[in-house]
């Protein structure tokens, strides 16, 4: 399981494990804050590289960050990856979360897969998997989140404590930060979009996901890897390339492996970036914009630096 929640939440940040091996192309000198100028814009805007994922790091780490708050002051508009703090309908809910109808874990999987996941689940949440009709990324998130707080209560920190956290994650506090500074708030996509499956996609899934909790041993060398709090705790773009190279060679060790990081090259980065860029200019044509998403969306030649940088903008390392 240790393996799996320190996969999956990278997965999910914002995660995300892996850019195309052309970052090493791709080298903005810089950290994680930068000036976004030129092409029209009356007021500069700015993009920033959060960190979430974990609570490795957390909001108070942005007094770290040279000229981050002087940046975010500048701005009457804040773009998240997704406003947080709405409260979706139930029937987005369902909509994003829910395997289609006539959809089963017993169609996704095998037999010893099914019950290998049946005895997870009925450990976790109570109940059995022919009544979980939760899409298996979900699931990991569920599962996930559980292995997270298990091993925060056994390390000795209260409820309250996990809660408080939560709230300091970097993406959800600097939102709220917004919020009573009186900025616009918009988010640059819908709350559930980053894990909108295709059906096709369904079966992958799920064996990605039954690999991550049997701990394959496909993936024991990314136990030797920097984490990515460490990555960011240096403040070097260099340091955040250097890390997704690795990384991306180690996804290339295997047909599944490389499966599953096309997968997440293609869905969870470019795929989102190239959508981003459909809402950013005109969102910065408005407004001075403060833009903050998670901090692997930034390098590469489908990062959001290059992506700007082609369509005219000026785009500046702040504090470096």
């Amino acid at each position: 399981m240790q393996k799996f929640n320190q996969l999956f939440l990278a997965f999910l940040t914002i995660a995300i494990f892996i850019t195309c091996t052309s970052t090493a192309k791709q080298r903005p000198e810089g950290g994680w804050l930068w000036k976004i100028s030129g092409n029209g814009l009356s007021h500069p805007s700015y993009l920033f590289g959060t960190y979430h994922g974990t609570y490795d790091i957390l909001y108070q780490y942005t007094d770290s960050i040279p000229e981050l708050h002087q940046a975010f002051n500048a701005c009457s508009q804040f773009a998240g990856e997704s406003e947080t703090t709405s409260k979706p309908t139930p029937a987005q809910v369902g909509v994003a979360i829910k395997l289609p109808k006539d959809t089963t874990y017993a169609d996704l999987l095998n037999k010893e897969d099914f019950h290998f996941l049946d005895s997870i689940v009925r450990q976790s949440l109570k109940s059995p998997l022919n009544k979980v009709y939760i899409k298996p990324n979900f699931l990991a998130l569920i599962l996930g989140e559980i292995e997270k707080g298990k091993k925060l209560v056994d390390t000795g920190y209260s409820q309250s404590r996990i809660d408080s956290m939560k709230s300091q994650v970097m993406d959800i506090a600097l939102e709220k930060k917004a919020k009573e500074k009186g900025l616009t708030i918009v988010g640059l996509e819908g709350i559930f979009d980053a894990f909108v499956s295709e059906k096709s996609n369904l079966k992958k899934e799920a064996d990605e996901l039954i690999s991550d909790l049997r701990e394959d041993d496909e993936i024991s060398p990314l136990s030797f890897v920097n984490t990515l709090s460490d990555v960011y705790r240096t403040q070097n773009m260099k340091s955040l390339i250097d890390f997704e190279v690795k990384v991306d060679s180690i996804f290339r060790t295997s047909p599944k492996l490389t499966e599953i990081g096309k997968r997440i090259r293609e869905d969870l980065l470019k795929r989102r970036n190239l959508n981003w860029m459909n809402k950013i200019p005109e969102l910065m044509k408005a407004q001075p914009t403060f833009i903050a998403v998670g901090v692997r969306h930034l390098p590469g030649k489908d990062g959001l630096i290059a992506l700007l940088l082609e369509k005219g903008y000026q785009v500046e390392p702040i504090g470096l």
